[in-house]
């Protein structure tokens, strides 16, 4: 999905490995049979609220939410 879509990381204005649009394509692909979103936003959304909870859990930071 995302690999077949070159320009995707340029339309947020990052770049992105092929190995990064190679996982984000597998993510798009089981977010897509859960009936989830599959744009690159929604993904990169819940990665960092994933990777901040991890971070708060860790004692890393304070949440201040």
């Amino acid at each position: 999905m995302a690999t077949e879509h070159p320009d995707a990381p340029q339309q947020f204005g990052m770049r992105l490995s092929a190995e990064i649009m190679e996982r984000v394509s597998a993510i798009q692909q089981f977010r897509q049979s859960n009936d989830q979103s599959t744009t690159l936003s929604s993904i990169v959304e819940d990665a960092i609220e994933v990777y901040y909870e991890d971070l708060v859990e860790s004692g890393e930071i304070q949440d201040e939410l």
